[in-house]
């Protein structure tokens, strides 16, 4: 089941979400804003802390939320673009799922599939966490034995391991 208003309320200033902001709490999610942290593999540096970043057509970003979760073993979330924003073109084109019991900071993959460059910044409402209760804790959650790659990331963080997925003509050394 969906968690509504004040579950996440009640998550959120419990510790669950850091900063925790009660105006961003909407009847069934929470917005999430953009962190300062930017990794665009077309840039040279490709990656850069900056209070703002101007996306251009065709396009793509990791990106982080300023916010912190910190799921509990029961709780697994769907991260889903603010609609106003798919609206302008801008896509969060691949992962959105967070396991229970992650802890850190989400990963962004952003895509501007518009014809006009967009500025991105730090603190703006770029998507929504909508929350679901499991059944039941799972016998290993994220996090736990050698689950979880990506527990505790903050900022922007890269693929952990791209052999499933090599680039072509790369050597990897």
């Amino acid at each position: 089941m969906i968690k509504p208003d004040h579950w996440i309320r009640k998550f959120g200033e419990g510790g669950g979400i850091r900063p925790f902001t009660p105006e961003q709490v909407n009847p069934a999610s929470y917005d999430v804003t953009l962190g300062d942290h930017w990794i665009c593999p077309t840039r040279d540096p490709e990656e850069t802390k900056a209070e703002s970043f101007t996306l251009f057509p065709g396009e793509v970003i990791l990106a982080t939320t300023a916010e912190y979760i910190h799921l509990p073993r029961d709780v697994v979330c769907d991260l889903k673009l603010k609609s106003s924003l798919g609206r302008l073109w801008l896509n969060h084109s691949l992962s959105g799922w967070i396991d229970c019991n992650f802890q850190g900071q989400v990963t962004l993959e952003l895509q501007n599939l518009g014809p006009y460059p967009r500025k991105l910044h730090a603190g703006m409402r770029t998507a929504q966490l909508v929350f679901m209760g499991m059944e039941s804790a799972p016998d290993v959650a994220y996090g736990e034995g050698d689950k979880g790659h990506y527990q505790g990331q903050m900022g922007a963080t890269r693929a952990w391991d791209d052999d499933h997925f090599p680039i072509v003509g790369s050597e990897k050394k």
